[in-house]
């Protein structure tokens, strides 16, 4: 439950400093769209040491840039297309997909880890 609350944390402060990037003009502005980065990828982090960091990124950058999207369609006029529409659709089915793959089993990455290296003896 708490790594639900920090993505969306993380994701609202993504999609506020992406925003802020566009906006800010005055110091404070700047200093507030800094924080959130601050916010954003310090839970990141967090999130990082539950779950492995390919699906934390995934997650994170998808629902950011998902969200990005929406907030440039209803605050800015970005003009609607339907390619946007299908291309935010399939990030989110591969953040699905991702999220949902079986991946490998403990004694199999323990195997792949401990394949020995080539040593070169001169």
């Amino acid at each position: 439950m708490r790594i639900t609350l920090y993505f969306l944390i993380s994701t609202l402060c993504e999609i506020g400093w992406a925003t802020g990037l566009k906006v800010a003009d005055s110091p404070l502005e700047w200093a507030l769209t800094v924080l959130l980065v601050i916010i954003s990828l310090s839970l990141v982090t967090q999130i990082a040491k539950t779950l492995p960091a390919s699906t934390t990124y995934a997650i994170f950058v998808g629902l950011g840039t998902v969200g990005t999207v929406v907030a440039d369609l209803l605050f800015f006029d970005l003009e609607f297309q339907w390619s946007t529409l299908g291309f935010v659709v399939l990030m989110l089915i591969g953040i699905i997909v991702l999220k949902t793959a079986p991946s490998a089993p403990a004694d199999k990455r323990a195997q792949m880890n401990a394949t020995p290296q080539p040593t070169f003896n001169e």
